[in-house]
């Protein structure tokens, strides 16, 4: 017959002691789990909190005894359901888990997550996750993504601006020659004069987009010109680009004093007919595109802004702050490349300005220019 053996409690020990020695042991382990950087829960299977980490509680911006009783997903994602993605099932279920990840809609940040089933001694059952930070990984593979697509533009652009050249080298050859031609009198005189501005406008297009996809800067062209006549040119080309037949009303105030700017005339030009032309996509069948301008005091230096504002659709407030990434766009295939507002937010910045833009769906866009009026000779106030 098998000894039956008794493990006692040492008989020096006062039950004070034990309890000390419990305590300092719960405090010993709290301490290493708020010591992780990666937040921690523990779970029932009905998703509720037993435990959570500091770095836990930071996320949701409460405190770590707030968490207990809680769910996950409402304190972490604040949702009124599981996460999408959640595998906290399967892992009840016993399954292998490889990590997965999950983006938080409350931060913006995206996490890979590790799900572990736990069994305690007295047989109940929880679930461990753990999140590991991978929003700058993220960043960082988004970012590569992008230098793919750049490096993939850059090999089209050569042969695109090839194709393109051609065409346009015909269209300024013959609307020079009848330009010479033509007596200055004729109906038709100032009609070629757009077709040659326009023609000479889109060869210095392909030439910003072969610059861009090099992701070789331009130096800007410094020149002195009439900011209010170079936004009446921009506007009289993005209606005849977009077919506008006068469907939306264009009302401009132009009330800025001093408008003479020294600036890349063309590449400014740009700026306006972009903004311009997606104004008026962005109003379909009506709407009121306003133009305005005023002068700004920027410390010892005066600025031009303009505000170009439309009555159209709107962008949604999650998508304001990618409005100015490449490739990024809201329109339906074939109808945009994403580089538009891109290419414009260097060229503002190229120019020594700055370009702010605002939104209200459904009720309208914002767009403001600031632009100096005068630059040195290395392009800046």
């Amino acid at each position: 017959m098998a000894a039956k053996i008794k493990i006692k409690p040492n008989s020096g020990e006062s039950p004070k002691e034990t309890l000390a020695f419990v305590e300092e042991l719960k405090r010993q382990w709290v301490e290493t789990i708020d010591a992780i950087p990666d937040p921690f829960l523990m779970l029932t299977d009905d998703y509720i909190i037993t435990k959570a980490n500091v770095a836990m509680a930071d996320i949701a911006q409460v405190n770590v005894k707030n968490l207990v009783g809680k769910r996950c997903f409402e304190i972490f994602a604040g949702r009124d359901t599981p996460c999408d993605n959640c595998k906290m099932r399967d892992a009840k279920a016993g399954k292998t888990l490889p990590g997965y990840e999950i983006h938080n809609e409350r931060n913006d940040h995206w996490y890979e997550a590790a799900t572990r089933r736990l069994k305690n001694v007295s047989g109940h059952e929880r679930v461990v996750q753990i999140y590991r930070d991978r929003t700058d990984a993220k960043k960082l593979q988004n970012q590569v993504a992008q230098n793919e697509k750049l490096a993939s533009i850059g090999q089209l652009a050569g042969g695109f601006a090839h194709e393109i050249n051609n065409p346009l080298g015909g269209i300024l050859v013959f609307s020079q020659m009848l330009l010479r031609e033509m007596n200055p009198d004729n109906q038709h005189y100032q009609d070629v004069v757009e077709i040659e501005g326009a023609a000479k406008r889109c060869k210095t297009i392909v030439e910003n987009l072969l610059d861009y996809s090099r992701q070789r800067p331009l130096k800007p062209k410094f020149e002195s010109c009439d900011a209010h006549a170079l936004i009446a040119n921009a506007l009289k080309y993005a209606k005849l680009a977009h077919n506008q037949n006068d469907r939306c009303d264009i009302e401009l105030r132009l009330d800025a004093e001093k408008h003479t700017l020294t600036t890349d005339i063309n590449r400014l030009t740009q700026v306006f007919v972009n903004i311009c032309a997606n104004a008026f996509q962005a109003m379909p069948d009506d709407g009121v595109l306003t133009i305005t301008t005023s002068n700004v005091k920027a410390g010892k230096f005066e600025r031009l802004v303009t505000k170009i504002s439309d009555t159209g659709v709107g962008i949604d407030s999650d998508h304001i702050d990618k409005v100015f990434e490449p490739f990024f766009t809201t329109k339906q295939p074939g109808q945009g490349t994403g580089l538009g507002l891109s290419i414009v937010h260097g060229i503002v910045q190229d120019i020594g300005g700055n370009i702010d833009v605002s939104s209200i769906k459904n009720k309208g866009t914002t767009f403001t220019l600031s632009i100096p009026l005068t630059h040195n000779k290395s392009g800046k106030e």
